[in-house]
């Protein structure tokens, strides 16, 4: 099986779904168009020309089929990729750098590609969804966005990353109950102010690993 590789292709924020539609029509959406040179009828594969041309009741002696148009990115490229959480960006895995210039040519919102090839391991963390409760930490408020209580706010006192559970106390409650919520019911509006030196120390660490990164490349 011939080695592919993943390349990174910028887009107009938005617009990566449609982009990646043109894309796959480029791909598998075209055939290779095969010919039978006795009657000129046209198939999508050399193989099934061969076994029409056995059949052809306007054969006259030994010919081969004519291959009338070929689509060069068919079987090339492996794979299309969306991570819903990276916006402005689409990746494809194929054999060749030519094969994204090509599938590219001509797609509307196409901004460009970031030289060079990407590694899995660079966006493997935003290929898997992250859970629910992820950054959501004690005393963090939230915004219920579902259930009877949709639009109130809360302040978390737990959170049950097992079960993406968190308990909050609603906060313009006059009485302080514990509530159970499962984290995709809350929307997070406002981080503890203990967490923003933690926050700032995360987000350097990230950008010094990434600095070899494709990130750094665009």
């Amino acid at each position: 099986m011939p080695k592919t590789s993943i390349f990174a292709v910028r887009t107009t924020i938005g617009q990566e779904r449609s982009v990646t539609d043109l894309i796959t029509t480029a791909v598998i959406g075209e055939q290779d168009v095969w010919e039978c040179p006795f009657c000129s009828e046209q198939f999508s594969s050399e193989e099934i020309t061969l076994e029409h041309m056995k059949k052809c009741p306007k054969k006259k002696g030994d010919a081969k089929p004519k291959l009338v148009s070929r689509n060069p990115l068919l079987g090339r490229v492996k794979a299309i990729l969306v991570p819903e959480t990276l916006r402005g960006y689409v990746f494809i895995e194929t054999e060749e750098y030519r094969d994204v210039e090509i599938a590219i040519s001509g797609v509307p919102h196409v901004r460009g590609r970031v030289s060079g090839k990407v590694s899995t391991e660079e966006i493997d963390r935003y290929l898997v969804p992250k859970p629910a409760a992820e950054g959501i930490a004690v005393s963090d408020i939230v915004e219920i966005i579902s259930g009877p209580f949709k639009g109130e706010r809360a302040r978390v006192t737990r959170v049950d990353a097992a079960k993406e559970e968190l308990i909050v106390d609603l906060i313009d409650s006059p009485h302080t109950i514990p509530m159970r919520i499962h984290a995709d019911f809350t929307k997070l509006v406002e981080k503890a102010q203990r967490e923003e030196a933690m926050e700032a120390a995360e987000t350097a660490a990230e950008e010094e690993e990434e600095e070899d990164s494709f990130w750094s490349r665009q």
